[in-house]
This record gives structure tokens, C-alpha cells and sequence, in this order.
């Protein structure tokens, strides 16, 4: 079988494994299709390093040479373990697995999907999940405006939980390839940064106040800087994105300070058995999505065949904006 490995910076390929053995509280499950997390992947496959200390995909894990990639998979489950219950051969399940042509994952994180749901929807659950979290983590309450920073997957990830939750949205993005799939999503004003009144228009669109939650997803402190400028005073600006540039700017001194801001950041789900962990999260968005609440189609741009992978990185590398939500087709 195959599966792809970054063997070096920029160095993309696939190679032949033997097919992995069923764990006995796991399964085998076979890919459908897989989604490319634009930010996350292209990271790993440039090898950027988060530490001065050392070259990681993520805090506390380093990188080894070979590495495999990517976390989103829609597939049939070929093998159930032997202590697992609930599953069997057929099922069409999600499971955070990697780009390969059969991931073996434990039970407890496959999750079987609604035949409403349509596998090039269902791949995105995993990079949908790490909108609902950050959005959940600025606590808004009905009548706020939101604001999303960055359209890429996760930003427009963003903006249907908005879309959902009934949050009037502003969204900011300098590709207007991408403002066009945000205002086909719904969003109420989707602008350019470097539009000559881009400040005024957030001003009217908020009635002079700003908006009262900013998600800022476009992995630069300028983002963080314009979340911070359009925040309305005594509101909070979530960063979802991860950074590896740095600061040209105070977040604390003028004219920030006064504003009296919340600058929180999101990563991971709260323990197990907390409102919104996990399984809630996911449960929610999965009947989010059979019930058509959720409307993502429009950020889903490309669909490859698995042997345009490495091709397809190059590409993002290169930075084809163009390229948002990227399904790649294991059945060809």
C-alpha cells in the first residue's frame, strides 16, 4: 500500500508499506478520501521551526525524518479489533489519519458518519473542529459581531459556525478569490485589507463600535495587529493561527492598552467529560452538518488524485491562494 512521507524540506513522496495490522481496540480503515490542512501540512512540509532549540511539527514533538503528514481521513473500516464494539467492515467512518492509502486508529477516534454527510464534507471535520473551538473560546453571546481574520480553511471554517450560530460576520482577506467564497458563505461584508476605506467600512458595519469577538486565522502578527484594530473596546481577539514570525508591534502599549482587550489564544479541547469537549464538539458538528446548518461547500476548491499530492504541496509552497480547501481522491 501506499503512503506519503516529507523525507526533507520541500521533499514529498510516496512510498510502499506493508498494509498496517488491525490493533485490538482499533481498526483498519481504508481511504475514500483525505483533506489537506493548507496551514498545518505546508508547515511540516517546509519544516518550519517553532523553537529556536530545534526543528518541531508542533510544541513537544519534534521532527524525525521520515514523517508522514496531514490528519483528516474519510474511509470503510476493512477490520475491527477484537475488544471493539459499535464498528464493523463497511462502515464509512472519519479518522484523524494520515495521507495513506490504509490507516490502522484506535476506535475511540473514528466517528461514523451520516450518510447525509458527503465524504468531501465529512474529510473536513478535524480543520472545521479547529474553528468551533476557538470560536467557543471567545464566548459570544446573541446580537455580537464577528469578525474573522485570514480566509483560508480555517477562517472560512470560522465563518459557517458563525453563519450557524446566527452571528452577523465581517471577514478580512487580501485574495479576493477567497472574499468571493466568504460572501457566497454568507458573510455580511467580506474585505481587503488594503482597501483605501477598509477602516471606515468596519466602522460603519459595527455602527462605530468594532466587533465584539475577532478570530484572527492568517498566521501573522500584521493579523493580529488589524484583529486588535477593528476589536471594539472590551472585546477579545482569539488567535487560532500558529506563528512563526515575529512581532513588529506592542499588544500592550498605545493604542491597544486603552481599549482594554482580551487577547486569548486556542488549542485543543477542554478535558474529558467538560461541556464541549470532544465528543459533544464533534456530535454538534456532525448534526450541524446532516441537518445542513453548516454550509461548507463553497470552501471546498480542489480535488486531486492521490498521485498529485506532492504536486499539489509544491504549489501551496509556491503560494497558490487559489488553493483553499483541497480534497485529495484515494479511490483513483
Amino acid at each position: 500500500m501506499k503512503r506519503l512521507i516529507i523525507t526533507a524540506p520541500r521533499c514529498a513522496e510516496f512510498e510502499e508499506v506493508m498494509m498496517p495490522v488491525c490493533p485490538s481496540n482499533g481498526l483498519l480503515v481504508r481511504a475514500r478520501v483525505t483533506a489537506i490542512s493548507t496551514g498545518t501540512e505546508i508547515r511540516v512540509y517546509r519544516v518550519v521551526p517553532v523553537d529556536a532549540a530545534g526543528q518541531y511539527i508542533h510544541a513537544n514533538i519534534p521532527l524525525v525524518y521520515p514523517i508522514e503528514n496531514g490528519y483528516s481521513m474519510v474511509g470503510d473500516v476493512i477490520e475491527v479489533g477484537e475488544q471493539v464494539t459499535g464498528f464493523a467492515p463497511g462502515d464509512r467512518v472519519f479518522a484523524p489519519a494520515t495521507h495513506r492509502e490504509i490507516a490502522a486508529v484506535p476506535a475511540l477516534d473514528a466517528i461514523k458518519l451520516p450518510a447525509s454527510i458527503p465524504d468531501e464534507q465529512a474529510v473536513f471535520i478535524n480543520i472545521l473542529e479547529v474553528s468551533h473551538i476557538a470560536l467557543r473560546k471567545g464566548s459570544p453571546t446573541p446580537g455580537d459581531t464577528l469578525g474573522v481574520i485570514g480566509q483560508g480553511v480555517i477562517g472560512l471554517a470560522a465563518l459557517a459556525y458563525g453563519q450557524a450560530f446566527g452571528f452577523r460576520t465581517l471577514v478580512v482577506d487580501k485574495e479576493a478569490a477567497r472574499l468571493a467564497i466568504a460572501r457566497r458563505m454568507g458573510a455580511a461584508l467580506a474585505l481587503s485589507p488594503d482597501a483605501p476605506d477598509f477602516l471606515q467600512q468596519v466602522h460603519d458595519f459595527t455602527e462605530g463600535y468594532g466587533a465584539d469577538l475577532v478570530l484572527e486565522a492568517a498566521s501573522t502578527w500584521a493579523a493580529i495587529q488589524m484583529s486588535m484594530d477593528i476589536v471594539s473596546k472590551g472585546g477579545k481577539v482569539v488567535v487560532v493561527a500558529r506563528h512563526t514570525d515575529q512581532p513588529q508591534f506592542s499588544a500592550v502599549g498605545d493604542p491597544y492598552l486603552q481599549k482594554d482587550i482580551t487577547l486569548l489564544t486556542s488549542y485543543g479541547y477542554p478535558p474529558n467529560g467538560q461541556r464541549w469537549d470532544r465528543q459533544r464538539s464533534f456530535a454538534l458538528t456532525l448534526d450541524l452538518m446532516a441537518r445542513g446548518k453548516l454550509a461548507i461547500a463553497p470552501m471546498i476548491t480542489h480535488r486531486f488524485p492521490w498521485q498529485a499530492l506532492p504536486e499539489v504541496y509544491h504549489r501551496l509552497d509556491q503560494g497558490e491562494r487559489a488553493l483553499v480547501g483541497v480534497v485529495i481522491d484515494w479511490r483513483k
